[in-house]
């Protein structure tokens, strides 16, 4: 169940970075608020990814679980603010979320 939390959890990074990406490269050449605030996230996600990134090479369970709640509040958080957007960008995070919350409280009953 570890390795399935572990996966779970680097796979919600990975999909919050893809997203932060796209912001940023759709706000690109913009002096806007928008390209600012794609900065901000573009950041947030690239570090989020470089802790999920860890996850292969420490291996204790405290760091596995508060990156799991980490990522569970991101995209919960990041569905909440997608109800303004698309339907899209609301249930794929939430789902997301629901998952990687799932998951590691399976893990954590194990």
């Amino acid at each position: 169940m570890k390795i399935i939390c572990m996966l779970v959890t680097a796979i919600s990074a990975f999909v919050s970075l893809g997203f932060a990406i796209q912001a940023y490269a759709k706000a690109r050449g913009n002096q806007t608020a928008a390209l600012t605030n794609a900065k901000y996230a573009l950041s947030r996600s690239l570090a989020l990814v470089i802790a999920a990134c860890g996850l292969l090479i420490v291996r204790d369970a405290g760091y596995l679980i508060a990156l799991a709640v980490t990522m569970t509040g991101v995209q919960l958080f990041d569905g909440i603010i997608g109800i303004k957007v698309s339907w899209f960008k609301t249930l794929g995070p939430l789902c997301t979320a629901i998952a990687n919350a799932l998951v590691l409280a399976l893990y954590l009953l194990a």
